[in-house]
Parts: structure tokens; C-alpha cells; sequence
């Protein structure tokens, strides 16, 4: 997949990246941003304090020349729905979105107003962009999770865990339908190749993330878990960490939020280059740029974080090969 370096991606549109303040008499320019985590959540605040600062960089400075409004999604499919209506009858100059669920239920109500996601999973094959190089409609952004990072899963987990010889693929089918499939694809191409089995493991609701990981488990041993990029399964980091070593499956996640609380391993694109890509193409579309122009990005640089106290509580030892590689090693 060709990827376009974010400067490239500027200078398409024919403005620097970093602009001259805004000194305007009109009214403030009002960018909302729907997480799916609550607004308290030390992450969130984190990533709010990072836009705000790099939009503050580029002149954009709230109560001078900027409303920044931030939302919580809600915990089910019906809040998020009314979430997005309410988000898009406030008619904002751009929708920053955290993730493929939400990236969908507020391009279903608008096709007109700029959207930018966070962390879509897979923006063609989910129908947010005509293509990653020229969406063509009214949404772009970011994901730290290409799907070619899915043999990289499979290569890691199998490296932490030598004895793994089934795979369960966990991910909510609501939440990353299309994703879903993308990732699957890859995923059981790469089991072949490595003589693997590998299936999907369907969690729907939190009450069912205990007893599918359960059943997956009760297959036989030379289990482990591949977890999707999906804003169900990253709600609900916690429970599925704690499920995944309750029943001593090695797993390795896409976001380090599982690994810092018990996850075994992750593996995922740089998070700091979220927050300046949507700071740096708000900038622009607030300076008039044509979303339509902005190509996808995607992460140059990504992390390996590895949970030591969950690789000794499964029994395993991290080899040198993974030590050296890691970003992090906590435990």
C-alpha cells in the first residue's frame, strides 16, 4: 500500500504546516471532538491537552479564535447515535471522531461537514474515503493501525509464546464490521503460511467478552489471541486483559491501553503523530483547505510494549530477540 508523507499531503494542498496566528473579528471557529471514552479518563485528557497545544502552535487558541467542544460517544449503540445527532445539528467547521464507529455514525448523518478520525481501522474497505491517497468526500485522518500489521501480530505472539498453535481473532462485529474482514483476510493468510489455525471470536456486549474468550479457551491448548483495532474491545480493555489471563491465553492487543492494565503484549503505530496530524489538518481545513485533498496517513513509527509481570504469570520468559525491540517493558 503507497503511503504519502504528511508533508506531501500539505503541499497538495499548497499551505505550510505551520501558518501565521489567526487575528479574526468573525465568530470563533467550533471544532468538536466525540471520544468514545468518558471526558474524566486520564488518556482522554492527555490527548485533549495535546490538540489543544498543537492547535494552539498553529494559532488556534480557544476563546481568541476557537470553540473546541468535546463529547462522550456513550456506552451503547443508541446513546452513539444520539451523540452524533446532537454533535452535527450544532453545525461545526469540523467533527474530530476517535474511532470507526464513530467515524460511521456521524458520516451517516453528513456528507458535508469536514469529519476527521483518530484511529480508523480501515477507512476504504469501511466507505469513509474513496481511496487513502484522495478520499474524495468530506472525511480523512489518521490510523496507527494499518492492516498489514497483522502478520506482525502473528509474528510476535508466536515469538513470546512459542507453543501457540490456534488463533482467536477478537473483535466485536458491530463496531468493526468491515475492519473485521480486512484484518481477518491477512490474519488467516498469515496462519497458513505459519501452519496455524485461526477463527474469529466474536464478543457483542461486555457481559459475553468473559464466556467468548472462555470458549475459545476450551478448544484444546496452544491457544492465543489476536485482539483487533476496535472501540469496543479498547472500551473494555480491562475485562478483556483480565479474561485473557484468567483462562492463560497469551494475547497481544493493538493499543498499549490493554497492556498497562495486564495485557501480555501490543503492537500499534506512534500515538503522538495522531494528535498532530488532526491538529495540523484542522489547521488547514480551518484556513480553507478541501478535505477532500487531504490523503490518509497512516503511522511511520510504532511501539512495541510488553507486560513483563503477565509474560512471568503465563509462564513465559520475553526472549532477548523481543527485549531489544520493545519500546517499553513494564510491569
Amino acid at each position: 500500500m503507497r503511503r504519502r508523507s504528511f508533508l506531501a499531503g500539505l503541499a497538495s494542498c499548497g499551505v505550510t504546516a505551520f501558518a501565521q496566528p489567526v487575528h479574526s473579528t468573525e465568530r470563533l471557529k467550533h471544532v468538536a471532538v466525540m471520544i468514545s471514552l468518558p471526558l474524566d479518563t486520564p488518556i482522554v485528557q492527555a490527548r485533549l491537552q495535546e490538540i489543544r497545544q498543537r492547535l494552539a502552535e498553529r494559532g488556534w487558541v480557544e476563546g481568541q479564535n476557537l470553540r473546541l467542544g468535546t463529547r462522550f460517544s456513550g456506552s451503547s449503540e443508541a446513546e452513539l447515535s444520539r451523540a452524533a445527532a446532537e454533535l452535527v445539528r450544532e453545525n461545526p467547521d469540523i467533527i474530530i471522531v476517535s474511532s470507526s464507529a464513530e467515524t460511521a455514525a456521524v458520516l451517516a448523518l453528513t456528507r458535508t461537514t469536514p469529519v476527521l478520525f483518530g484511529t480508523a481501522s480501515d477507512p476504504v474497505g469501511s466507505g469513509f474515503v474513496r481511496s487513502l491517497e484522495r478520499p474524495e468526500g468530506n472525511a480523512t485522518g489518521f490510523s496507527n493501525n494499518d492492516p498489514v500489521m497483522a502478520d506482525k501480530w502473528l509474528e510476535l505472539l508466536t515469538e513470546i509464546a512459542p507453543e501457540t498453535r490456534r488463533i482467536g481473532v477478537v473483535f466485536n462485529p458491530r463496531t468493526t464490521p468491515a475492519a473485521g474482514e480486512t484484518y481477518l483476510a491477512r490474519l488467516r493468510a498469515g496462519a497458513a503460511h505459519a501452519r496455524l489455525s485461526l477463527g474469529p471470536v466474536a464478543v457483542m456486549d461486555a457481559v459475553g467478552i468473559e464466556g467468548a474468550i472462555a470458549d475459545f479457551a476450551g478448544q484444546g491448548s496452544g491457544g492465543g489471541l489476536v485482539f483487533l483495532p476496535d472501540s469496543f474491545t479498547f472500551r473494555y480493555a480491562a475485562q478483556c486483559a483480565k479474561a485473557s489471563a484468567r483462562y492463560r491465553l497469551p494475547a497481544i492487543y493493538p493499543f498499549d491501553t490493554f497492556t498497562r492494565q495486564g495485557g501480555l503484549m501490543s503492537y500499534t503505530g506512534g500515538r503522538d503523530e495522531a494528535s498532530d496530524l488532526i491538529a495540523s489538518y484542522s489547521d488547514l481545513i480551518l484556513r480553507g483547505a478541501n478535505v477532500a485533498e487531504l490523503p490518509v496517513q497512516f503511522s511511520r513509527s510504532f511501539e512495541l510494549v510488553i507486560n513483563e509481570m503477565a509474560a512471568a504469570s503465563l509462564g513465559l520468559s520475553v526472549p532477548l530477540s523481543l527485549r531489544i525491540r520493545a519500546t517499553r517493558i513494564v510491569s
